[in-house]
């Protein structure tokens, strides 16, 4: 089963609405207790974990009442994660962003059967920060379609879906898109508990189908999802989990053996998410060689543009 640890803890997440159309723009740091990041129409109050309490003395009564009463609650909500969201229910106000940088890692690792490999992350605090205000992108994205976020890990891959955009307006490269897309298979290659977090079969899709220029030529996200969401093929509960299962299995604490028949059907198709960040890791002719050992050559991979 698939639980987003980013955003299970809070149902609001799944149930609110905003209406978030342009690009935020307000700086990341801010020498100040707070920030409000503009968001269309409407804004989001960003809040150090440090200065929590009087960050949200900005918050008019209404919308406070909506947040956990005790900074306590918010401090076991983030847990160890660099940063949050919550959306709220307001006419100006779209969601509060909580942000603990230092808990950011500066390398995604894993440590299986063929050696310990490290990726380093460039620029996390940022990534991590547009992904958070794109959870609340995402709430208006689809409630323009007449529809709802209806689990966490659509809440997720939406949220890197815009990250990926806003990328591509703020860096014009897609770089660190492929950093984001490597950095979810490493987490979920090294505990599968992150398989909850497991956006690649969405990134996949968008880094096959757009260029950097192609993204810029989309100046709102609402523009971008529009068009996007009408080609994204999206695999079933039932798949995500079986996926989840091989993983487990081929990169798991414990695993032995290969067993060549076990999950045969989906072997090719994660060789096919797996392998750009293997030849990113490992370089491409042992990733090459390694996914021919597991049976998961066969499909058409994903290039890096």
């Amino acid at each position: 089963m698939i639980i987003s640890l980013a955003v299970a803890a809070v149902s609001v997440i799944v149930n609110a609405t905003a209406s978030v159309v342009a690009v935020a723009t307000t700086p990341l740091a801010t020498p100040s207790e707070f920030l409000w990041a503009e968001i269309g129409p409407k804004k989001a109050l960003v809040c150090k974990l440090q200065q929590l309490e009087p960050c949200l003395n900005n918050l008019p009564a209404s919308v406070r009442s909506q947040l956990p009463s005790a900074s306590y609650q918010f401090h076991a909500l983030l847990a160890q994660r660099g940063a949050m969201v919550l959306p709220l229910h307001d006419a100006s106000i779209a969601g509060l962003v909580i942000t603990n940088f230092a808990n950011i890692p500066k390398y995604q690792t894993i440590n299986w059967g063929v050696g310990h490999f490290s990726l380093a992350l460039d620029k996390q605090a940022e990534l991590t920060y547009w992904h958070e205000l794109g959870h609340l992108y995402a709430i208006d994205a689809l409630s323009r379609q007449d529809k709802t976020i209806t689990n966490p890990y659509q809440h997720e891959w939406l949220a890197d879906v815009y990250l990926v955009w806003r990328i591509a307006h703020e860096t014009n490269s897609l770089d660190l898109a492929w950093q984001q897309y490597h950095r979810r298979n490493l987490a979920a290659m090294a505990d599968c508990e992150f398989m909850s977090h497991w956006s690649v079969p969405v990134l996949a899709q968008i880094l096959a189908t757009y260029s950097v220029a192609q993204l810029q030529q989309f100046s709102d996200f609402n523009g971008f999802w529009q068009d996007f969401s009408g080609k994204l093929v999206l695999h079933d509960n039932d798949t995500l989990d079986e996926f989840s299962s091989l993983m487990q299995r081929t990169f798991g604490a414990g695993t032995v053996q290969p067993l060549p028949g076990y999950m045969y059907w989906r072997k090719p198709k994660l060789g096919q998410y797996l392998k750009p960040t293997l030849v990113r890791i490992m370089g491409r002719s042992a990733a090459q060689s390694w996914l021919a050992e597991q049976l998961m050559a066969g499909e058409t991979e994903v290039e890096h543009y």
